[in-house]
């Protein structure tokens, strides 16, 4: 789970959009009267005085909102509760009623947290006062109580996941849908419009933005330098929806600086390009790569202005570091975050990789179940693989090429996992 204290999710009254509310606001709840459109009964009832009248039985129809928050970050989106309450009342069935919220108190309990999904118990109580628009209030008025309870499953984000693939050919700037690698694909360029986020791999580097332009079915590089002939050209392209089939924008920022190969420490004043060192707090997730591999999460820190190496080996002198930020967002500009953990081996002379595998010095999560995270990277020498080219099950990565990676060159299998409270 994305929280340290579970004891810290609250749940509040709330707009559609996810504003909080005073419950004791006018329609901050709504209260419908919907006896007309029912068939309804009496009943014989005594007053505090001693005396009988006959009561009418009410329905009202309650909606409203509630929204999960940790301190106050709002975590997931508005949860709609609607309910039927009946009630009696000794005033005429076809009489005007006016309904007021008395009493309202929202709590939640942890039933499981399997695979990282939180399974919650959402209860909400609710005291209201309804009486008469118009008559004497004395008598004809009654206070009733509402419990509501929600089981409330967080879900992974559906994420959409397709890699164009390619070969540069010397001095050729665009490419097209026709120079698409079928055995890997046949989409072709898609749409950016249309994704979440895409990024550009040459020969297993990714690529600044200024270094490329996009538009459905043509890529054109911008490149002074130019790759060495048949270096794979790849464009991995991510979409997230919602339930509601709405895309999640995302945007990514690169911090770009050469390693010296003496300190361990790095700040924006080391930059090359424009962006500096972003508060992780302020992205959804981070990747560092250095001379192009993947690092495992433990090898460094980042906070605002500064990346760290906790590793004694400091990377050599002239390799390129590279920090990639991922700003994935809801439709309404609400910042989602993501979860990463990184399966890291060293190839060897077969294609089947375990848990067994695993370089525990970075990690001992062993392959995660891909059915409980939202999508994948495979990275093998530097170089992000076609999802042909492999499968994973919980516990297993199988490599389904003929050619086997060089023994000893590093594999490292990425989840990214993003669930419906962030």
């Amino acid at each position: 789970m994305w929280f340290t204290n579970l004891s810290k999710i609250d749940c509040h009254l709330t707009d559609k959009h996810g504003n909080i509310l005073n419950p004791y606001n006018p329609m901050a709840i709504s209260y419908s009267d919907v006896t007309r459109f029912l068939k309804t009964r009496s009943k014989r009832i005594r007053l505090p005085s001693g005396k009988y009248v006959r009561a009418n039985q009410f329905v009202v129809y309650i909606q409203g909102y509630i929204s999960l928050f940790v301190e106050d970050n709002r975590i997931s989106n508005p949860i709609p509760f609607r309910i039927y309450k009946s009630f009696y009342l000794c005033v005429p069935k076809r009489t005007d009623l006016s309904f007021k919220t008395c009493y309202f108190n929202c709590g939640t309990k942890v039933i499981s947290n399997e695979n990282d999904l939180l399974n919650l118990s959402i209860k909400i109580n609710i005291g209201s006062m309804a009486q008469p628009k118009t008559q004497p209030k004395t008598f004809c008025q009654r206070y009733f109580t509402t419990e509501i309870n929600i089981t409330y499953r967080e879900s992974l984000l559906r994420t959409e996941v397709y890699q164009y693939n390619t070969l540069y050919e010397e001095d050729k700037k665009e490419y097209t849908n026709e120079d698409e690698i079928p055995e890997y694909g046949n989409r072709g360029i898609l749409d950016p419009e249309m994704v979440s986020f895409f990024n550009l791999y040459i020969n297993g580097v990714v690529q600044p933005r200024e270094n490329y332009d996009i538009e459905q079915g043509k890529l054109t590089l911008n490149i002074v330098d130019a790759p060495v002939e048949n270096a794979p050209i790849l464009i991995r392209f991510v979409t997230f929806r919602d339930s509601s089939g709405d895309i999640y924008p995302a945007e990514i920022y690169y911090y770009n600086t050469i390693s010296d190969g003496i300190k361990n420490e790095y700040i924006d004043e080391d930059k090359i390009g424009d962006t500096g060192i972003i508060d992780p707090e302020e992205v959804s997730f981070v990747n560092l790569y250095v001379n192009d591999v993947l690092q495992p999460e433990v090898n460094y820190t980042v906070q605002k202005g500064l990346l760290s190496f906790q590793t004694s080996d400091i990377p050599p002198k002239d390799v390129p570091i590279t920090l990639e930020f991922i700003k994935i967002r809801r439709p309404n500009g609400q910042l989602v975050k993501a979860k990463t953990y990184t399966f890291n081996a060293l190839a060897h002379e077969s294609n089947i990789y375990t848990n067994q595998d695993e370089l525990i010095i970075y990690g001992d999560q062993g392959i995660l179940d891909p059915k409980y995270t939202s999508y994948n990277n495979l990275f093998i020498n530097a170089v992000l693989q076609p999802f042909v080219n492999y499968s994973v099950e919980k516990g297993l990565l199988t490599l389904n090429t003929d050619d086997l990676p060089l023994k000893d060159s590093p594999v490292s299998l990425q989840f990214i996992s993003i669930t419906s409270l962030y």
